[in-house]
C-alpha cells in the first residue's frame, strides 16, 4: 500500500512502524500544525541503519517513550546524539503498577476476558485522560518547548493515540481531525490488520486458557485480531466524551486537567501553529 498521499506521512519506515507527524493538521482559527515538530509511532528498536539515519535527521529534541519499565527493558529504543529520552509508562493499573499494552499482551487479556474485551481496552483509554502521569509529562515538555519530540508506545497506536488527541486538543483541532489522525493507524497497519492467520500462531496459542476447545479459541481469535492489532474509531470518540464531560468547552478541560488557561493555550497555538 503506497502510504505517501496519508496525513503527515513521513518517509524511511516500513508502514508497520506506524510513524507519521501530525504537521500540517488544521487547528485553531484554520492554522496548521507546525511541520517537523511532532511525530508519533511504534518504538524505535532494531533500526536500520538507513532508520537510524533518518531518525537522526528528524533534529529530535526528546523521545517520550509511553511503553512501560520492562517493555523498555526487552526492547530499547535507538537515541540519537543530541536527544533526551524519557520514560512515562501511559497507562497504569488501578494500584499505580505499569501496564503493557503491546500486541502480545493485548492479545492475552482479549483471551482473558473475553466478549468483555472492547470495553476493558475503551476504558484504559479512558483512563489516560484524567491523571495520567504519562500525559501530565508529555504537556509539561511541550509547554516547555521540548521539540522536535518523537512520542511513541510499542504499535504506536493507543497509548501514542491519545497523547496525540491531547496535543491536537491543545493546538485547537477539531475532533473530526483528532479522529482522523486515530483512525490511519489502521492503514498503516492494514497488512496486519487484514490478514488473520487461518491457524492460531504460536504466540497467540500460549496465551489460550488451558481446557478452552480449539475451535473456540479460533473463533475468538479471528474475532478480536482486528482490536488487537488496529484501532477502534469509538474508543476515541469515547477519549474525547470524557474530556468534555462536567466542562463547559474542551479548553475548559486543558485548564482543569494541565493548568493551561487561556492566555497560555494562545501562547503554545502561536509557537506550534502556522
Amino acid at each position: 500500500m503506497d502510504l505517501s498521499d496519508t496525513q503527515g506521512y513521513v518517509d524511511g519506515f516500513p508502514a508497520l512502524m506506524n510513524v507519521r507527524e501530525l504537521g500540517g493538521i488544521v487547528a485553531a482559527g484554520g492554522r496548521t500544525v507546525r511541520r517537523g515538530t511532532f511525530f508519533r509511532g511504534a518504538a524505535l528498536t532494531d533500526l536500520t541503519p538507513e532508520q537510524r539515519s533518518r531518525v537522526d535527521g528528524m533534529g529530535l529534541a526528546l523521545i517520550l517513550d509511553l511503553r512501560a519499565g520492562f517493555e523498555v527493558r526487552n526492547a530499547p529504543d535507538y537515541v540519537p546524539e543530541g536527544c533526551s529520552y524519557e520514560q512515562v509508562s501511559g497507562m497504569l493499573l488501578d494500584d499505580g503498577g505499569e501496564l503493557e499494552f503491546s500486541q502480545t499482551a493485548i492479545a492475552k487479556q482479549a483471551v482473558k476476558i473475553g466478549r468483555d474485551f472492547p470495553a476493558f481496552r475503551r476504558n484504559l483509554y479512558v483512563s489516560m485522560v484524567h491523571g495520567s502521569p504519562a500525559m501530565h509529562a508529555l504537556v509539561e515538555r511541550i509547554a516547555a518547548r521540548r521539540t522536535p519530540i518523537y512520542i511513541h508506545c510499542s504499535a504506536g497506536k493507543d497509548r501514542t493515540g491519545v497523547a496525540s488527541a491531547i496535543i491536537l486538543s491543545i493546538l485547537g483541532a477539531s475532533d473530526e481531525a483528532i479522529l482522523d489522525d486515530f483512525v490511519r493507524t489502521n492503514e498503516y497497519l492494514a497488512q496486519l490488520i487484514e490478514n488473520v492467520p487461518d491457524e492460531i500462531p504460536d504466540a497467540f496459542l500460549r496465551l489460550i486458557p488451558e481446557g478452552m476447545d480449539m475451535d473456540a479459541a479460533k473463533q475468538l481469535m479471528r474475532a478480536i485480531w482486528p482490536q488487537a492489532n488496529g484501532v477502534v474509531r469509538a474508543d476515541m470518540q469515547a477519549v474525547l466524551a470524557a474530556m468534555d464531560e462536567g466542562h463547559a468547552s474542551r479548553e475548559e478541560y486543558l485548564e482543569e486537567e494541565f493548568g493551561l488557561d487561556a492566555a497560555t493555550l494562545a501562547e503554545l497555538r502561536d509557537f506550534y501553529l502556522e
